[in-house]
């Protein structure tokens, strides 16, 4: 029986993930574990863990049970590109009332930078958390319906 994952754990990871960051789920532990591209690196090549920091090494021996497993014990957990936060930013900016303001942060989401002026006009109008509820709510349902297509327990307790 798998162990049961807890959300606190699950959205810790997904918070993590990066253009080279990973985070997997151990359906043995129940724990979520984030790699590098390094770290998966070093164990593909097969590299000796003493040539790397010791703060690395419990990662890359991690990596090396992530790469020798066949799936049925590690599951990947959704990247930046399945969670979309471009999408997000443009439902919240959707279900402001304020017709004005809506539309200064759907204008704020295009183009170059949108992230950054996304952020900046949340802030600038007071908005800031009312947009981490909505933004924490969303990475919630993504870890529950995660763990729901996973036949995993969620402990959202935890």
């Amino acid at each position: 029986m798998p162990a049961r994952v807890k959300l606190s754990a699950i959205l810790e990871a997904l918070e993590m993930q990066g253009d080279e960051t990973h985070a997997f789920l151990d359906r043995q532990t129940g724990d979520a574990v984030v790699l590098s591209d390094e770290e998966l690196r070093a164990a593909e090549d097969g590299d000796d863990v003493s040539d790397y920091p010791e703060w690395q090494r419990d990662n890359i021996e991690q990596a090396n049970l992530v790469r020798a497993d066949d799936g049925s014990r590690f599951v990947a957990l959704p990247d930046r590109f399945e969670i979309n936060a471009w999408e997000m930013m443009r439902d919240f900016a959707l279900s402001v009332e304020d017709e004005a303001i809506s539309g200064a942060l759907l204008d704020a989401i295009q183009g170059r930078g949108a992230f950054r002026y996304f952020k900046d006009q949340v802030h600038d109008r007071g908005l800031a958390e009312s947009w981490h509820e909505f933004r924490a709510g969303r990475y919630r349902q993504i870890a529950s319906d995660w763990c729901e297509e996973h036949r995993l327990e969620l402990d959202a307790g935890a």
